[in-house]
């Protein structure tokens, strides 16, 4: 039987908005969306991000810091296979919104025992130096420093090794993987990477920013990198998100023979301002628009 446990009133959480609570010590992202209320575990898998801060729109969460988004009703991340979040019951009990606390408290303690046969790295990887966990069925050998070729959501990226696995430290054992380690990347390979990221690179800024600055786009970009497939780029930028920039960077990549560029915000907002989207009454608990 459902152990429903109350989490919120019903007026504490408004139309097409999330909040954030805590039960037993489990981050919950509750969610009132479309007349139906949903929840979901709190933390983002990408950058620990909390997701009740989020813009919520037909069932759709938009993580805060980097756009990530997830499905509230399977829990999915949109776009990025096996990097979902689980999801928690809810029912509402006339103004009381109630979850399964068993449901909740079993599924946290799964995550945390099961033994799921990865192998953990610490790997520094990106123009920005971003270090995390990386994962491999198959044990690598490898050496602190070798360049390891690595398969994130942005594509096939050069990474840096910092460590053998970690697979007898309680720090990483519940820890999801942000991707996986492919291989060891050969010499040729990454003389032929390197070489990308000075004139190609410093051609796809310049285009970007002229063509931004002609559509008065408050973007600048200040950093970027072509990717190990080299048919990516990301293009790092500080100012203001904008829908018009996504379009622009698509004519963009085509024009410089890439198949996709991303545009990645330069600087993380703190976890303590709660994040948002720029939407009025966004962050902390929410599109309120």
């Amino acid at each position: 039987m459902p152990d429903w446990t109350q989490i919120a009133d019903t007026v504490a959480v408004g139309a097409n908005s999330g909040a954030t609570y805590f039960v037993d010590d489990v981050e919950v992202a509750l969610f009132q969306t479309d007349g139906e209320w949903l929840a979901i575990e709190g933390r983002c898998p990408h950058k620990g991000a909390s997701l009740g801060n989020g813009c919520v729109e037909n069932a759709v969460v938009k993580c805060p810091w980097h756009d990530w988004q997830f499905d509230l009703r399977n829990g999915d991340a949109v776009g990025r296979p096996g990097s979902g979040v689980r999801t928690i019951p809810v029912r509402v009990d006339g103004t009381t919104v109630l979850i399964d606390r068993d449901a909740l408290v079993a599924q946290a303690t799964a995550t945390n025992a099961v033994d799921d046969g990865i192998h953990r790295y610490v790997v520094r990887y990106g123009a920005l130096g971003w270090v995390g966990l990386f994962g491999t069925v198959d044990r690598i050998a490898c050496s602190h420093r070798d360049r390891v070729v690595l398969q994130t959501h942005r594509g096939l990226e050069l990474g840096e090794m910092l460590s053998d696995p970690t697979d007898d430290r309680s720090a990483s054992a519940d820890a999801q993987p942000a991707g996986e380690v492919v291989r060891l990347a050969e010499t040729d390979e990454i003389d032929a990477h390197n070489g990308r990221q000075n004139g190609a690179v410093n051609r796809l800024i310049a285009d970007a920013q002229q063509q931004l600055d002609q559509r008065e786009l408050p973007i600048s970009v200040v950093d970027g990198e072509v990717l190990f497939d080299a048919e990516s780029a990301v293009l790092y930028f500080v100012g203001e998100s904008h829908p018009d920039a996504g379009p622009l960077v698509t004519d963009i990549a085509r024009g410089h023979g890439l198949e996709r560029i991303e545009l990645q915000p330069m600087i993380d907002p703190p976890p303590s301002t709660g994040g948002g989207c720029g939407k009025p009454g966004c962050g902390g608990g929410g599109c309120h628009s």
